[in-house]
């Protein structure tokens, strides 16, 4: 299943994520189609919310309000599963992105799942495991805020595109059990002329980590045609990325 040229409902728990993270998570989505949904919920008489005043305005986002009725209980995670079926049921999206470090989402991520949906996570380090797994992609929020940290302040002013030489930063992943894994599914998926389909190509590679993402490895630009063309070991590229019989296709150089 290639993941892109989809149309993405964005769901975002402001009690576990903060807006610090919201352009890495629009940045990061905007590379598998189009956010027709973006609606923040939580509680804003409380004074944590305060901080996605900014955000709401700039980025157009729709604020839910959702007033906690019970000590204890999160009202919010409720509202925003009930939200995330009425849209199921409108069948607007083929995408949920659901923005949170909270494992009571897990069931809802499944759930999408079955009836064939994407679904792509965003949150924190804390994140539980069960809830990264229902996902088909996550988004590590924390470390790719810690990576554009990372970036050289030069190249962060300049405009990225995807004709733009990727620019190395220090890495937070090393490259070498990812270079393994890439050959292996290459040996395993290519046809007989050594060439594989690179969507997938990726989908193999985000069944065995679905966070990945080119920053984590010290690479500017996100997206992955860009940075497995540019990976080097031992001073030589690995990998041969072009279009071939009109689609994109990766091979081993020998």
């Amino acid at each position: 299943m290639e993941i892109k040229d989809r149309t993405i409902a964005l769901l975002i728990d402001s009690d576990n994520v903060s807006s610090d993270y919201f352009s890495i998570i629009l940045d990061e989505l905007s590379q598998y189609g189009k956010v027709t949904y973006r609606r923040l919920y939580g509680d804003f008489t409380n004074h944590k919310a305060n901080g996605w005043k900014p955000a709401l305005l700039e980025h157009s986002i729709e604020q839910i309000q959702q007033i906690a009725f019970t000590s204890g209980k999160n009202a919010t995670d409720s509202k925003m599963i009930i939200d995330a079926m009425d849209i199921l049921y409108k069948d607007k999206v083929d995408c949920f992105c659901l923005a949170t470090s909270d494992s009571d989402f897990t069931n809802l991520a499944m759930r999408f799942r079955n009836d064939n949906l994407v679904v792509i996570g965003a949150g924190e380090q804390k994140t539980p495991l069960s809830f990264r797994r229902a996902c088909d992609i996550f988004i590590p929020i924390e470390e790719l805020l810690k990576a554009n940290a990372k970036q050289p302040a030069s190249n962060a002013k300049k405009k990225q595109t995807e004709n733009k030489k990727t620019t190395a930063s220090a890495p937070i992943k090393k490259i070498e059990p990812l270079i393994t894994a890439a050959k292996q599914i290459i040996d395993d998926g290519a046809d007989s002329d050594g060439w594989m389909h690179f969507s997938a190509f990726m989908n193999e590679i985000r069944r065995k980590e679905n966070d990945f993402n080119p920053k984590l490895y010290g690479f500017q630009n996100s997206r992955p045609i860009q940075f497995f063309k540019s990976i080097k070991q031992n001073g030589k590229y690995v990998f041969q990325v072009e279009k071939n019989d009109r689609s994109d296709k990766i091979k081993i150089i020998d």
